[in-house]
Formats: C-alpha cells, structure tokens, sequence
C-alpha cells in the first residue's frame, strides 16, 4: 500500500518557510440568511494573530467549496491593505500529491524488509513508477514519501489574502454567498371529523456546499430573490437526516418585500445533512373540503363525457381561523385517521406563498365515489347565431353528504353571450365574473342531481 505523511501543522510549517503566512481561527460566531433559490449568505467573525506585520498571506480555511468569491466582503477592525485573493481548491490527496510531483523527485522503500529511504524521479501515477537517482532502474516502490506540500493546496477549501499589514492582530468580519444551500417548507394537515384540523410545518434545509456550519444564527427568507444565473445541482453521497428541536416561537419579519424567520436558537449544519425544524403547530382549524370538476367550455358537438372530481381542502389563512402567518411556498401532505383511529395518508399538493388573511386550498386528489357525466343535449350553429345546451348529471355514492361544486369557463372574445340554467336549490349559483360561473350544491349520500346550461352566442 502506497502511504504519504503529510500533518496540517507540517503544512503550515512548510508555508511559513516560503512566505510571511498568517492563519485565522475558528468562527467565535456564524450565521446564516438560507433561500429558497438554493443558495445562502454566511457571515463570520474570526481573529489571526500576525506574527510578523508587514506584507503578509493570510489563510482562511473552511470555506464551502461552492462559495462565489465574487461576492467576498471581508472588513478587518484594524488598518489592512487587501491587495488579492486566492480560493484555494485543489485540497490536498495521495493523488493530488502524485499529479503535483510528476517529473519531481519524491522519496521511497524498495519493500517491506528495507527501511532505508531512497530518492528517485516519480514517472508515473498510474501505475506508480520511480526512476533511481543517475538515470538508474525504474520501478514500482513500496512506500512513497513526498518532500513538500505544495503552497496552492489546501486541506479544506481555503481563501487566501495577500495584505499589508502594522498590525499584530486583527479581527475578522466576512460575509459571502454561497450555493448548494437552501430551504423549504413541509407541512403537514391532520383531518378530523368535526371539521376541524391540525396544521403542522417543517424548515427544512439542506446543506450540500461542501462546508458545516457550527452552533449558527440561522434565518430563512421567503421569497423569491432574483439572481441572473443559477447553479445547477450536483449528485452527492446518501444524505443523513436530522430533527432540531421544536421552535414553537419562531418569528416571522416583513423584511423588503420578503419574509425572514428568524430560527431562535443557535443549530449546527453539517456537510451532506438534511436537517428539519419545527416552526408551526396550529390545533383545532376550521376547514371546508368539496369536490371540485372545473370545464373549459369551447362550445364543440362533443356528445358525452365522464367528469372526475379533486378533492379540495381549504382554510383561510386568518386569525379568527386560529392562522394569520405568512407560509412560505412548500408541499402539503395531507392525513386522516381511519375507523381503527390510525392516521392514513390521503395525499399532498404543492402551495406557493400564502400571505396571511388568503385562502390555503390545496388538491389532494380524485374524490372515488362522486361520478358526473355532461352531454350535448341541443347543438345549432348558423352564421350569426350559436346555440348550445349542456345537460350535467351528477350522483353522490358515498355513505356521507357531500359538497359537490361545478366551474364553468366559457373564452373570451367570442361574441354576445346569454346563458341560462336550471340551478335550483339544492344548486346554487354563483358568477365568479364575465366567463366563469360556480355553481355549488350538496348531495345526501346516493342522491341525483341534474343541472342544465345553455348558452345563446351571436357570432360577430
């Protein structure tokens, strides 16, 4: 087995022998503002102690690897000319080592039995080869030893400063964007039979940035930031999942035409790691659920058709609804106990942002037993006129009553319009505006309902 020992600490002695190298220290503090466009803000503060001021390379390991540097804004609290950077990401590996020293002289074994280090010319990296000093035999060593490690290499992506400097210690504030970190909401819908429900919901954020973040200021915006270009995902390793505690009390701020939650405890971000934190447990919110068949009606000779039904649920987002908070866009999944009082899974929708005082409704899918058919009962067409009647059937053949509602859309821009219907209690009628009508009514469980429409259009 080829081995190459190399330490951070004989890094650093390495560099210090070339240039005047000065390190910063672990972040005393971090946080971090994550988006929902897959991509954050970090802000740190550190400290470097400067062994010797004047022109000096100062290394600021443990950056994400995903960092943007152009958007590095670092402030020192004492007088510092900053002249360059460097990001640093060819990280130091056997295999980075091998490519660097190609051509190079490194050390070695010959075997097992033999100690006695040796140099030669490294050849080859697959398969490894050595040329022995004075154009000698080549061959395959045992043990592989490297004589330095170069300046340009990083044991962790790594930002490097060339500054000038009378100080002998400086403090650090630096704050940059970074991508492959971002945030959603997942909520959770408990449905009880008094019509009444539970509103559950997740942050969740998912760090892929190549980075942890340690005991962080996390707050999360809602919203949608705009950025001209966007950074495509990578594939990484199985993620690990972790629950934070309960955040009961996290606050929401307007904040520019956004939101911010500000999460109210300090939580660690590990590299590769899903993590969820609770931020709303809602109890005992009324709610309505009907069946909903939406038609776009384009007056054709169509003869009969099946209709199908979602199944909608929908609250207003209020705080006489025992609600009223801004929810950020995410998916809903949706949950109802069955007779054995085991909670099932009934579906899930997807939000976009609600603010508060509008209406949460969401479609968790086709309802089973509620079944219509519409048919072209008259059709006549001539050059000035068009005329068409609709008969609708619609039968409830569950064991409960249902709330069935009907939406009729008729395009724009087709001539003078008349319509007529013989929506009558149970049915009752409402127009949305000039091309949509909703007619809405319940059904005891197998009863029938009939509905017609027509529609009298004169042709321009």
């Amino acid at each position: 087995m080829h081995k190459s020992i190399f330490s951070f600490w004989f890094l650093t002695t390495l560099l210090i022998g070339d240039e005047n190298l000065a390190i910063a220290g672990a972040p005393k503090s971090v946080a971090l503002t994550i988006y929902t466009n897959n991509m954050a803000m970090v802000s740190e503060k550190r400290s470097a102690e400067i062994g010797h001021p004047g022109n000096v390379k100062l290394m600021y390991s443990g950056v994400p690897s995903t960092i943007d540097t152009a958007s590095v804004l670092v402030h020192f609290d004492q007088p510092a000319q900053l002249y360059s950077q460097n990001y640093s990401y060819d990280l130091i590996s056997f295999n980075s080592l091998l490519k660097y020293h190609l051509g190079q002289n490194v050390f070695y074994t010959q075997n097992k039995e033999s100690n006695e280090r040796k140099e030669g010319t490294l050849l080859s990296e697959n398969p490894i080869l050595i040329q022995e000093q004075d154009q000698g035999a080549i061959y395959t060593p045992h043990q592989l030893f490297f004589p330095s490690i170069p300046k340009e290499m990083a044991v962790k992506p790594s930002l490097f400063w060339n500054i000038k400097t009378d100080a002998n210690h400086l403090d650090i504030s630096l704050q940059y964007l970074t991508s492959q970190i971002g945030w959603k909401s997942d909520y959770t819908l408990d449905l009880g039979e008094n019509g009444k429900l539970d509103l559950g919901a997740w942050i969740t954020i998912d760090n892929r940035s190549g980075a942890s973040f340690q005991d962080a200021n996390i707050t999360v915006l809602a919203g949608d930031v705009h950025m001209p270009t966007r950074v495509e995902p990578r594939s990484y390793a199985k993620e690990m999942l972790a629950a934070a505690p309960s955040a009961d009390n996290i606050t929401n701020e307007p904040f520019s035409g956004y939101h911010l939650y500000a999460i109210p405890f300090l939580e660690t971000i590990n590299d590769k790691e899903q993590k969820q934190i609770s931020f709303i447990d809602k109890k005992g919110i009324p709610f309505d659920e009907y069946a909903l068949n939406e038609q776009n009606d384009y007056f054709s000779n169509f003869g009969e058709r099946e209709l199908q039904f979602d199944h909608i649920v929908a609250l207003q987002n209020s705080q006489a609804n025992h609600l009223g908070i801004p929810l950020p866009r995410g998916t809903v999944r949706a949950y109802k106990k069955d007779k054995q009082h085991r909670s099932q899974f009934i579906g899930a929708d997807f939000i976009n942002d609600i603010p508060k005082e509008e209406e949460f409704k969401i479609n968790i899918g086709k309802y089973f037993d509620i079944a219509g058919k519409e048919r072209v009962k008259e059709f006549r067409v001539t050059k000035q006129q068009q005329h068409i009647v609709y008969e609708i059937t619609l039968n409830n053949h569950s064991q409960k009553s249902e709330i069935i509602k009907l939406k009729k859309n008729t395009p724009p821009n087709l001539g003078k319009l008349a319509i007529k219907d013989s929506c009558t209690a149970p049915c009752a009628k409402q127009t949305l505006n000039a091309f949509s009508t909703l007619y809405t009514l319940t059904l005891a469980p197998e009863e029938s309902y009939t509905l017609s429409v027509s529609y009298d259009m004169e042709l321009y």
